[in-house]
């Protein structure tokens, strides 16, 4: 195998294990996020941020005391699930697109060059 076609592999595997790791942080993040917004929005005490939650994970303390148990409606869902498919396609598809140029070009990653 040629440097070149290592070059190629190691950007394609890169943009590849970016898109996935991209897709999660945002999705990881957006719930949070939305976390946060709610407990700004009503001016409550954020107790519980289970970000990694995506239901049921944060919990608020209104001003008498109370407690809140938010989760995600489905238009903060399908935006989050928007993004999360977006980040991936920008990450896997350069890693498939070099893939399969690489695969053309030089019959794989196994091929004697």
């Amino acid at each position: 195998m040629s440097s070149w076609q290592k070059l190629l592999w190691g950007i394609a595997v890169v943009a590849f294990v970016l898109g996935i790791c991209g897709a999660f942080v945002r999705g990881f993040w957006g719930v949070s996020h939305d976390c946060q917004s709610w407990v700004d929005s009503h001016r409550y005490h954020l107790v519980q941020n289970d970000w990694w939650a995506k239901d049921r994970g944060c919990v608020a303390r209104t001003p008498t005391g109370a407690e809140i148990v938010h989760s995600e409606d489905l238009v903060s869902k399908a935006t989050g699930w928007a993004w999360q498919f977006a980040i991936f396609t920008a990450g896997t598809l350069p890693a498939a697109g070099m893939t399969v140029l690489a695969v053309k070009r030089y019959g794989g990653p196994g091929a004697a060059g």
